[in-house]
């Protein structure tokens, strides 16, 4: 019997120390927590007093003036360290450039071989170099440490426009690129009439399927903003219609491959105006017969 007695006492001061073990650990949780509740309270504390105090010397800053020499002399020291570390234009790229003028472009981006890099603002750049009339749009980049990146897409040369004593070179949306140095444009057609840039479009890519046609092409009118007129080299000219004109041209083309009519020197005006049939003018004393469908109208016309 003695024996057990021993046992069990040995287990109940086991369950004391157990017990007291307990306590101890919750109360040192307890405490670690507030420590750390306490701590994180704290660093709230004192980034809000720091934040008040940088709000409140950033309005006295402000309303000073003080910032704008501040914000100066720091944007060019740092600009000065950058370019000391190497970061000053050395390249400017430029691709996509056809017609604009290389020397009209540098002076927009304003900027040297060896300045800092920093002192280029691609936004402004890029702003400047839309307004040059052959460039559509362009893409600006600062290229780190050295390169100025600079894509173009130019607009495509159409034709030439005639608007009383002015010349001028347009291109598919109506929109006049240049009047200088236009020698080299020559063999574009030219366009006359108010409203003229606008439907230029429309009549060349028409023309582009009627090749026999607009090989033998001198210019052409925009008759009341609504229709054209071509005139050929030999001086002839051909009504067109202001609706389905590519019906009517190929129609005309079909008789002249048939009739030779745009070769013959007695015919002044073709009028293509009407539907199924045309209209020849002649010279005078110079009439001639011509096939069913085709109706001499040199003494009404």
């Amino acid at each position: 019997m003695p024996p057990a007695k021993k046992k069990k006492a040995k287990q109940s001061k086991a369950s004391g120390v157990s017990k007291g073990t307990r306590r101890s650990t919750l109360k040192k949780r307890k405490v670690k927590r507030f420590e750390h509740l306490y701590v994180w309270g704290r660093r709230v504390a004192l980034t809000c007093l720091g934040l008040a105090f940088f709000a409140w010397v950033g309005v006295v800053f402000f309303l000073s003036d003080a910032d704008t020499n501040a914000m100066n002399w720091i944007k060019g020291k740092t600009i000065s360290i950058a370019g000391d570390a190497g970061y000053r234009v050395e390249n400017i790229m430029v691709e996509g450039r056809k017609y604009s003028d290389p020397d009209v472009l540098l002076a927009l981006i304003n900027i040297a071989q060896g300045d800092s890099i920093f002192l280029f603002n691609p936004d402004e750049a890029k702003a400047q170099i839309e307004k040059i009339g052959w460039v559509k749009s362009a893409r600006v980049e600062r290229r780190l440490p050295d390169t100025i990146y600079i894509k173009l897409q130019e607009r495509r040369p159409l034709a030439l426009w005639q608007n009383g004593e002015a010349l001028s070179l347009i291109d598919s949306e109506g929109t006049l690129l240049t009047q200088d140095n236009l020698g080299r444009f020559k063999d574009l057609l030219m366009i006359r009439g108010k409203g003229a840039p606008e439907k230029a479009q429309e009549l060349l890519s028409l023309l582009a399927a009627e090749q026999a046609l607009e090989s033998l092409l001198d210019h052409a009118d925009l008759v009341d903003g609504r229709r054209w007129d071509l005139y050929l080299n030999d001086g002839k000219r051909i009504k067109l219609p202001e609706n389905d004109i590519g019906l009517a041209m190929r129609n005309m083309m079909l008789r002249h491959e048939q009739d030779n009519i745009l070769g013959k020197d007695s015919i002044t005006v073709i009028d293509a105006r009407y539907q199924g049939r045309l209209i020849i003018r002649t010279k005078l004393g110079k009439v001639q017969d011509y096939k069913a469908g085709l109706i001499d109208a040199s003494a009404s016309l």
